[in-house]
């Protein structure tokens, strides 16, 4: 007789959209790497080991799935993120290294918080997301009650003043 709780997690997978199941695998790499930096703490090898395999998975499964003809430079960024973070748990798992593992851990945590804002609020007119980009979403809001637009490339702009570019190296 199968585990039920398995059945259910099977079950789940198999009939959610593209999307959920992109959030889930987040969740699932995220909780991976949690478990395997308490497993670190903790002096458990064998457990640390598996929990890193179990994150690396996902994150080649990820890379596996991206699209680069309809994802263009974005799904090129997202390989070679995938890649980091992969290269940090090989890393952290080499060397014992908890802040390799909590690097990963956030990066994840921020795709994922991308990722489930564009899911649950999808904007293909340019505005900027009120959670994720609050100054370019304010400033779009005080367009909007003057009776001003602003295009996707004004709400962009304002978003590079607002933020640097972020830069990643191994």
């Amino acid at each position: 007789m199968s585990n039920p709780y398995s059945q259910y997690q099977k079950t789940q997978v198999t009939t959610a959209s593209r999307e959920k199941v992109l959030l889930m695998l987040y969740e699932g790499a995220i909780r991976f790497v949690k478990h395997a930096i308490v497993a670190m703490k903790q002096k458990k090898v064998a457990e640390k080991g598996k929990y890193i395999s179990k994150a690396t998975a996902i994150l080649s499964e990820l890379m596996a799935t991206l699209d680069f003809k309809a994802g263009g430079q974005l799904a090129i960024d997202l390989e070679n993120l995938y890649v980091f973070m992969i290269d940090k748990l090989i890393e952290g798992n080499i060397k014992n290294d908890v802040a390799c593992l909590e690097s990963v851990e956030k990066l994840l945590f921020t795709l994922y918080e991308a990722w489930k804002d564009i899911v649950e609020n999808p904007r293909a007119d340019g505005i900027p997301s009120a959670k994720l980009q609050p100054k370019e979403y304010k400033v779009f809001m005080e367009q909007q009650a003057q009776g001003g637009a602003v295009t996707p490339a004004q709400a962009n702009k304002a978003e590079e003043k607002a933020q640097p570019a972020l830069k990643f190296t191994a």
